[in-house]
């Protein structure tokens, strides 16, 4: 195992390459970007390295012993868990039947060697970044979730830019779960996030918590007014449908402003001090 700065960083990576040399090249450069590495000598390793650690990436040489690269990537992509660890494969310069190969069997990427360690570690930011996206999509609405939400009031904040949070709920959600079933209430939260997206798209960042709960992060103006349209036109369908799944159920909202915050805590902390403000 190679260890880069400290075991607390958040991302790690498993580095599967059977070259001491390379291996400690490319331990070094992540290293410096800030990631944790995992040192991985041959495919096996690699294999129970990656279902055991589940990392952020995976650096994987496409020429391994015991197990090849393209091997290791068939078998990690065919697991419902390592399934959504990136890949991103080592290749030889010219070995174009390498990269089909692994792009075949399930690899998000490639480089081939020799490579500049700045390419290398745009790749895997970019990797990484594209990855946890999708993770924290949720099924339902396909709405960013609550670690996007973080990252990118985290920006703002580092930024200073001011900026408000509207807090949309929709009520009626668990008993319109009891009466109408899940698919009719999960269609309600569907059509919640279209009205969330559509009115945000351009002028706020929009994201769902999960369950009937939905965030749009915009400028201390639009926030209460995204708000209080998000809500009346849920109501104007709402009402239309009062005798479906709908009936019962409304939007009620929370405005909290960013201003002061210092970190997302404090803002987490004050979302939760003004829940008995809700509006609607």
């Amino acid at each position: 195992m190679i260890r880069c700065k400290t075991a607390m960083l958040l991302k790690k990576i498993v580095v599967a390459e059977d070259d001491d040399g390379i291996a400690h090249m490319l331990a070094a450069a992540l290293g410096d970007a800030g990631y944790l590495c995992l040192r991985a000598r041959d495919g096996e390793e690699a294999l129970a390295l990656v279902r055991a650690q589940l990392p952020d990436a995976l650096l994987l040489d496409v020429m391994m012993p015991k197990l090849s690269g393209i091997d290791v990537v068939r078998k990690l992509k065919a697991d419902v868990m390592s399934s959504r660890v990136p890949v991103l494969m080592l290749t030889s310069l010219g070995d174009v039947d390498d990269k089909v190969s692994g792009l075949d069997a399930g690899a998000d990427d490639y480089l081939t060697k020799p490579f500049d360690f700045r390419e290398l570690r745009a790749r895997v930011k970019a990797l990484i970044r594209q990855s946890r996206r999708e993770r924290d999509r949720d099924p339902t609405t396909g709405l960013p979730g609550a670690t996007a939400v973080e990252e990118h009031v985290g920006a703002l904040i580092s930024s200073g830019k001011s900026f408000s949070i509207a807090y949309l709920e929709l009520t009626g959600y668990q008993r319109s779960w009891e009466h109408a079933g899940f698919v009719a209430t999960q269609a309600l939260v569907r059509r919640l996030g279209e009205l969330v997206l559509d009115r945000a798209r351009g002028l706020g960042f929009a994201a769902h918590l999960g369950s009937g709960d939905f965030v749009v992060v915009a400028s201390d103006r639009d926030a209460p007014v995204l708000a209080s349209e998000i809500a009346e036109a849920y109501q104007r369908k709402a009402g239309s449908e009062a005798g479906g799944a709908a009936g019962g159920t409304s939007v009620r909202t929370l405005i909290v402003s960013g201003e002061g915050c210092r970190s997302v805590e404090d803002l987490a902390a004050r979302i939760v001090k003004s829940r008995g403000a809700w509006i609607g």
